[in-house]
């Protein structure tokens, strides 16, 4: 008969007997309470229970005490009645080793050996106790699955310690494919991994540079000759880019600011202004960046602990458009030398509602102008108008125009 107790088990026994103790000790005083006790499960990834299942037993025998008769290794199932027929009577040394399949080299665990008598017309019984092996190699697979909005994540690495020694470090760079709302990569070990119980660390590395650590997050359980597998739901807090214009033109030549913020608020954001991907070592944003021409500002909000924000692209046009007041009272010139340009004029009287131009270059209308400017007449002399124009480059969706100008007609002289 082969009797375990696992690590699990043990632990268990050892935290009830404190339990009770306390409880006993706490009985002493005149007042009583409520005790609840829970057993959390001991997580751990290891082989399945199938594959470290001791299902045969490998058995040698020698005779000892003067004798030299011995017999074969022999392997037997564990549900069988084990039982070897035909020994000489005398002092035998028997030996014993667990397997999880009926290999012979399928052994998980130590050999255990007992001296016993064989008596002529008698049948002997042995009791044997098995640990699982300390010593040997095997393998270990660990993957992990997080949150679709976590999609910055291009490294993982999984550390094993024991004792807080580093020993083992296995990595993998994805890409890492998205299911069902969720990434997934695994770190397998390529090398064998000595026999033992380690503490699991895990870091992801984000695209801009930065990590997200979980220390200590699980148990691994490595048997000899055996593949430990298991899988690790991780929830990963995501950075977010919460005010960035991604598009608007302008008038060439004007500064314009743009402004960029994220949360949480302590996160740094870094961007470029050359079309690359920006990481931890790019310029990072202090205050609004002002442009004068045509850029394209791309913007990632990074910090350690966090996966990092998408990455945010801003395009800003600079465009020939400009208003001017033509001489003749009572009119106004809206010009640019951009043809591509796609424009609606909005123009309204302080305070009154306001009237809408359309003007198209590319897409023809222009409605008897020129394709390069805008004459707007029977303007009241002495009034305020706002004017303010949405450009559209090719099929682009229309964009504000940046440039609010407010402009007065004069009045005859």
């Amino acid at each position: 008969m082969i009797e375990r107790r696992s690590l699990g088990d043990t632990m268990r026994c050892i935290m009830l007997g404190c339990m009770l103790i306390a409880l006993c000790s706490s009985c002493q005083t005149a007042s009583v309470g409520n005790l609840s006790i829970v057993l959390d499960e001991n997580r751990t990834i290891q082989p399945s229970e199938q594959d470290i299942a001791i299902t045969h037993l490998l058995v040698r025998g020698r005779q000892t005490g003067g004798g030299n008769a011995s017999f074969a290794p022999q392997i037997h199932r564990m549900s069988d009645t084990i039982r070897i027929d035909g020994l000489l009577a005398g002092t035998w040394e028997i030996t014993v080793s667990g397997l999880c399949s009926d290999r012979a080299d399928a052994v998980v665990t130590r050999e255990a050996s007992q001296s016993l008598a064989i008596v002529s017309g008698s049948t002997s019984r042995a009791v044997f106790s098995l640990p699982y092996l300390t010593d040997g190699l095997g393998t270990c697979a660990l993957s992990f699955s997080w949150n679709e909005q976590a999609h910055s994540i291009i490294g993982i690495s999984t550390m094993l310690h024991q004792a807080g020694e580093e020993l083992h470090t296995f990595d993998n760079e994805g890409p890492f494919p998205l299911q069902e709302g969720r990434f997934s990569g695994s770190c397998p070990s390529h090398t064998v991994v000595d026999v033992g119980t380690y503490d699991m660390d895990v870091r992801l590395s984000n695209r801009s540079g930065t990590h997200i650590s979980f220390p200590y997050i699980d148990n691994v359980r490595i048997f000899h000759q055996q593949h430990s597998a298991g899988s690790i739901a991780l929830s990963i807090p995501v950075v977010s880019i919460t005010r960035m214009v991604q598009s608007a033109t302008f008038s060439r030549g004007r500064v314009v600011d743009i402004e960029i913020s994220a949360f949480p608020l302590t996160a740094p954001v870094y961007y470029t202004t050359d079309g690359s991907e920006p990481t931890i070592a790019s310029n990072r944003y202090t205050a609004p960046i002002s442009i004068s021409d045509t850029t394209t500002i791309k913007a990632v909000a990074a910090i350690e602990g966090y996966a990092d924000s998408r990455i945010v692209t801003g395009v800003y046009s600079a465009s020939n458009f400009s208003i001017t007041r033509p001489p003749q009272i009572g009119s106004m010139d809206i010009v640019t030398n951009d043809y591509r340009t796609f424009a609606v004029v909005l123009i309204d009287e302080t305070g009154l509602e306001e009237n809408q131009y359309s003007w198209y270059v590319d897409g023809v209308l222009q409605a008897g102008q020129t394709s390069c400017s805008i004459t707007l007449h029977a303007l009241v002399p002495g009034s305020t108008y706002r004017i303010m124009a949405k450009v559209q480059k090719g099929d682009q969706s229309l964009n504000t125009f940046t440039r609010n100008e407010y402009f007065t007609i004069p009045m005859e002289s």
